[in-house]
């Protein structure tokens, strides 16, 4: 006769098995409270949800500390049926002569993206917006409008050096793990309880030489704000091909790069904030 190894008529054993049942179904439904609390919290601040959660079934989550940019793996083969693979193909992020790119995905309305390229050595800000959704029609029906903006190589020098810094510094960055420290001081990661992560809403990416990171909208107060909020003011400057707003947008570029350092400053390498991109010298 058949019969699951480990599986035995012996009563303590039955017993052993329901209590890994009833914890594997405990742990089900907080996972599913959890997940069905973040979904009705759109217009909610994450630490009041995280609150409800503690409360809800008396644990402590980890302190997720400062709000940071996320490492992203990008489907890059244009063929691919992901989304996220069509949008980058179609807004060409990642273009031969592309330097960055900042890319908003909202829900309902149309995708768009500001990125700087460059052509025989002269810099280009151009912002790409689809004519509609792409995640709700068909790729043969949607078109992508461009508007092209030529800048100074110091503007672009500077601006570079900020998207740099943005996506690099995630990489450093601990991302829904418990920080643990040692009698010496030093701090290592470990896995915890992710963080409750909003499933709609604005979804923001940030590429710079080849590599991405994003984050959601739940964004708060900080420099991650800061740095969604200079990334959409140069996709609206360049939208407009409004060259002085776009020179304004520089005021807020050096604060909103030191921001992210005094972040979370144990984090970051020595050599990340003198490293910048000289490209355009």
């Amino acid at each position: 006769m058949f019969m699951a190894a480990g599986l035995t008529s012996d009563h303590s054993g039955i017993l052993n098995y329901r209590f890994l049942i009833t914890i594997s179904m405990k742990k089900l439904f907080l996972i599913a409270s959890a997940f069905a609390l973040c979904l009705c919290a759109s217009a909610q601040n994450f630490e009041s949800v995280r609150e409800r959660i503690e409360s809800l079934f008396d644990i402590e989550l980890p302190d997720p500390g400062p709000a940071h940019l996320t490492p992203t793996y990008s489907y890059r083969i244009p063929e691919s049926d992901s989304y996220h693979a069509i949008v980058e193909d179609m807004l060409d992020l990642y273009g031969r002569r592309v330097q960055w790119a900042f890319e908003d995905r909202p829900s309902f309305d149309p995708e768009y993206a500001v990125k700087c390229i460059g052509i025989d050595g002269q810099p280009y800000l151009v912002a790409v917006t689809a004519s509609k959704n792409i995640w709700y029609n068909k790729r043969e029906s949607v078109k992508v409008i461009s508007d092209t903006l030529k800048v100074s190589k110091e503007l672009a020098g500077k601006l570079d050096a900020l998207f740099r810094v943005a996506v690099e510094t995630a990489t450093f960055m601990p991302y829904r793990r418990l920080v643990l420290t040692d009698e010496n001081g030093n701090k290592t990661l470990k896995g915890g309880i992710p963080e409750a992560v909003l499933v709609d809403g604005n979804s923001y990416t940030f590429y710079s030489e080849g590599r991405t990171a994003m984050c959601r909208n739940q964004l708060g107060e900080g420099p991650l704000k800061n740095l969604v909020d200079i990334g959409i003011a140069l996709y609206k400057a360049v939208k407009a091909k409004d060259l002085e707003a776009v020179t304004k947008v520089l005021d807020r570029v050096e604060p909103t790069k030191q921001s992210l350092f005094a972040a979370a400053p144990d984090w970051y390498p020595e050599y990340l904030e003198a490293k910048t991109n000289d490209l355009w010298r």
